[in-house]
């Protein structure tokens, strides 16, 4: 062979060589983003649009530690959603993007945090506990009951006749909370404000209004057929134990965001540690008509409601519904569960 062609082959190979090692260079590359795609299961004819955030400064997550710990669940099962989960998502959403609402919820949350969770909930209506995981960031309600248990009790809307003025069939008042100079309860339920000009039903028995007071909640139906909502109007305590307060709100059963709760799925929280707009993944004590305890259920809530026995992290109300059937749904709740709150992956 003679030198000229030897050093051809010779180049050949080394060229060969060069090319072989750039290919596996370029392959073992890391890819310096993922992009998670969650899959969506669309009815025939839809479209799913994706709302895009405006971009914003990011700002470091800051909750209260004192409220929220970082904890995965320990049971992370398959959530199927239904319709009246994504009319509560629907309802939290639009009520997270309204001007009026803070920028900055109780416990470090923000609401660009709370109104993102709920829109990447929106994207989909299968989530697994992977999707979750790789999703969402965790942070378990805290409490002084054993391993942080949160007590899970249900709340209904009862539905009460009633008149615009008092008779003999209506005597107690439902009243409004005065600027001042309020009395103790036992005073009130005695009849100190009755001529206040602070009514705004009145009512056939005592015992209608506590019940009223004990939901924080009410549908009267007046004489000519119409319907108002009452909602929690603060509350006073002394001599006499607690007295509640009202306020009318709307003919539709509204929370405290002045958007419409629903059966199943809205939750009364204390605001001072639980902002409304929050996502809630709740362990539900599953109970048997005795009141023993089967097992649990998970479910994914959303903080639409408070109440005035609603105090600390220790107790969540789950609202049950409007009237007779709301009463029988919410005396199947009561027992103890963990929470936490859902927001997005950091």
């Amino acid at each position: 062979m003679d030198r000229t062609r030897l050093i051809l082959i010779v180049d050949f190979f080394m060229l060969l060589a060069c090319i072989v090692l750039i290919w596996q260079g370029r392959a073992s590359v890391e890819p310096t983003s993922q992009i998670v795609v969650v899959p969506h299961q669309a009815a025939e004819g839809d479209s799913l649009v994706v709302a895009e955030l405006p971009e914003e400064p990011y700002e470091p997550r800051n909750v209260s530690s004192k409220v929220l710990v970082p904890a995965i669940p320990d049971t992370l099962p398959f959530l199927n959603f239904d319709p009246d989960m994504l009319a509560a998502m629907y309802e939290q959403a639009n009520y997270l993007r309204r001007k009026d609402v803070p920028a900055h919820g109780a416990s470090g949350i923000t609401k660009r945090e709370m109104l993102k969770t709920v829109e990447m909930l929106q994207r989909v209506n299968l989530l697994d506990p992977s999707v979750l995981v790789s999703t969402f960031d965790f942070y378990k309600v805290k409490t002084d009951l054993h391993s942080d248990r949160v007590r899970i009790t249900g709340y209904y809307t009862p539905v009460i006749k009633a008149s615009r003025e008092k008779t003999e069939e209506y005597p107690v008042a439902m009243l409004k909370k005065p600027e001042s100079g309020i009395p103790s309860p036992a005073a009130i339920f005695g009849g100190a404000l009755d001529e206040s000009g602070l009514d705004l039903a009145w009512l056939p028995s005592v015992k209608a209004l506590k019940n009223a007071q004990l939901q924080g909640n009410c549908l009267v139906q007046f004489p000519d057929g119409h319907r108002q909502h009452f909602g929690f109007g603060g509350s006073v305590k002394g001599t006499g134990g607690a007295y509640v307060f009202f306020t009318p709100v709307n003919e539709q059963v509204l929370g405290a965001g002045t958007f419409p709760v629903t059966a199943g799925y809205s939750v009364a929280v204390d605001l001072r540690y639980i902002p409304l707009g929050a996502t809630i993944l709740a362990e539900l004590p599953d109970m048997d008509p005795a009141g023993n305890l089967q097992g649990y259920t998970y479910r994914i809530l959303f903080a639409q409601d408070r109440g005035g026995g609603i105090l600390t992290t220790k107790r969540l109300d789950l609202y049950s519904g409007i009237g007779q059937k709301g009463l029988q749904e919410a005396r199947k709740i009561n027992g103890f569960g963990r929470l936490w709150v859902m927001l997005p992956k950091e």
